[in-house]
């Protein structure tokens, strides 16, 4: 199995999500995981470091908006071992504010 099909498959585990099949391969298909709350890429490399560009960002962003989820990349720098989670800096507020008030 390939690192990105199992980044994929540890990220529905753990976000609770499922598995968009192919999708990387048709335009209606948004997304790697889909869970209720998320639309997320799944990215891993082999590189020191990951670069998140405009066009990756509103292409998610977008996808995310059409389904009505909050877009998230879940990134893999697999020699450096280390996994890191991005999400709009609005969207990060408004988790922190949700869990104040409980």
């Amino acid at each position: 199995m390939k690192p990105w099909q199992k980044k994929e498959i540890k990220d529905a585990e753990l976000f609770k999500g499922r598995r968009t099949p192919r999708s990387g391969g048709f335009w209606s298909f948004a997304g790697d995981v889909v869970t209720k709350t998320f639309l997320i890429d799944s990215k891993t490399t082999d590189k020191k470091g990951f670069r998140i560009t405009n066009n990756m960002w509103n292409k998610l962003s977008n996808e995310a908006l059409k389904s009505r989820k909050l877009p998230i990349l879940s990134i893999s720098l697999i020699n450096e071992d280390i996994e890191l989670v991005v999400l709009d800096k609005n969207d990060f507020v408004g988790f922190l504010k949700e869990g104040s008030k409980s």
